[in-house]
């Protein structure tokens, strides 16, 4: 995170929560963030040029079939092919009915393939929940050699339910007969949970975190739907976060970077199972910790990140490349204000940096918020959204010197 500026805070009306924000991944490569700015609001980010500087600005999105006094809890994005663009968006919300009762909701917007956002926020579903709603996910299952993507939700009845949205109606499945990994919880509430296939979707790897500090990690038959192998770990507070990963990130070779396909844009669904895979976990007191090579080790090879839980609560985290090395790094996301960038260096994480937000930390996405062809540290706080910028000479600087190991090699 050296070089990083804190570019623009956009305030909000009120706190976002740790499900407050979603990314939509086009096939082209390029990226719009959808976020929970208040109670009922839901906004993106554009942008424009004036003045020969690039602007970025809040703009709100009007989401049908939601009520005035709502409240939304979460919100998740799907995009169904890899070919073209065909997004499907999922909000939780609740609407206060009187003193003693409420009602929560499920909606799923959809359109046809090329859809402008604008057209899918019109077309809605909308399915009555009877428990209240935690995080909204998805994943791919396999059903006779086909890939096929369901609707996953936590709730407060502390289970996990699966939803199919097709045919202008959305129905819950028993998620048994999908995901047998998600189908004991052990009699607790949900807070993380994702599965991620590996490349030729034959198997799956799963995970999820609870309230009471219990988490487990399964390798599954995707075909079968059987598990594998299974692990699990108890903390002494809630697991707040969870996040798989390899440790070099999917970029193009110096040597091709003016020839990059199309088809290398990540898949978003899969994990590469053939370089070692990681798991993240972080709770509400503990330090976070990373399981190194999980396939391998299961859970005995684990690395503490030394004093990440010194800024109260780990709330979120995310692992990208922030400081273009081709290796990811692990954001930590704090209550007491802080963002902590971890390395890995001489096989032990490392804490590089740390940043002062100045407001607790919900969510933390990197995406390429001005089209300009680089990414940003996009932050949800208690106070709003806060943008942070590479500095523009550490970028010329990165760029000169890959340019320069071109003409080398093409001499």
């Amino acid at each position: 995170m050296d070089g990083l500026i804190q570019a623009v805070v956009y305030d909000t009306a009120s706190p976002a929560n740790i499900y407050s924000a979603t990314v939509m991944h086009m096939v082209d490569g390029s990226q719009k963030i959808l976020m929970i700015s208040s109670k009922k609001n839901i906004i993106t980010l554009e942008s424009k040029t004036i003045n020969d500087e690039v602007k970025t600005y809040p703009v709100e999105l009007n989401f049908s079939n939601i009520s005035s006094n709502a409240e939304i809890f979460s919100i998740h994005c799907i995009n169904r092919y890899k070919e073209f663009d065909d997004f499907v968006i999922g909000i939780t919300y609740g609407t206060i009915i009187d003193e003693l009762n409420s009602e929560t909701y499920l909606n799923i917007y959809s359109g046809f393939p090329g859809s402008s956002l604008e057209a899918i926020m019109e077309n809605c579903e909308t399915l009555m929940l009877d428990f209240f709603p935690f995080k909204l996910n998805h994943a791919i299952y396999v059903c006779e050699t086909h890939k096929k993507g369901m609707w996953l939700l936590s709730g407060s009845d502390k289970k996990i339910h699966a939803y199919k949205s097709d045919e202008q109606k959305i129905t819950e499945q028993e998620i048994e007969k999908h995901f047998i990994e998600y189908e004991d919880t052990k009699d607790s509430i949900v807070l993380c949970f994702d599965t991620k296939s590996f490349s030729n979707y034959k198997k799956r790897i799963s995970f999820y975190g609870c309230e009471t500090g219990y988490s487990m990690v399964a390798v599954v038959d995707s075909e079968k739907n059987e598990i594998l192998h299974y692990f699990a770990e108890h903390y002494q507070s809630p697991v707040t976060i969870m996040e798989l990963f390899n440790i070099h990130n999917k970029t193009a070779k110096t040597k091709h970077i003016l020839s990059v396909k199309e088809n290398f844009i990540p898949d978003c669904n899969t994990i590469n199972e053939k370089e070692e895979i990681c798991l993240l976990v972080g709770s509400a007191v503990e330090s976070a910790v990373v399981y190194m090579n999980v396939l391998k080790n299961n859970l005995k090879n684990a690395i503490t990140l030394t004093n990440s839980n010194r800024h109260q609560a780990i709330i979120c985290a995310l692992i990208t490349d922030v400081n273009f090395d081709s290796k990811n790094e692990i954001l930590i996301g704090t209550y007491g204000n802080y963002i902590l960038n971890y390395v890995y260096k001489n096989n032990t994480w490392v804490e590089q940096q740390q940043y002062d937000i100045r407001h607790s930390v919900y969510t933390i996405c990197y995406l390429d918020t001005t089209d300009e062809g680089v990414k940003d540290i996009v932050v949800m706080s208690e106070r709003g959204i806060h943008i942070l910028k590479h500095e523009p000479k550490d970028i010329v600087e990165i760029l000169r010197s890959r340019l320069n190991i071109l003409k080398v090699k093409e001499n």
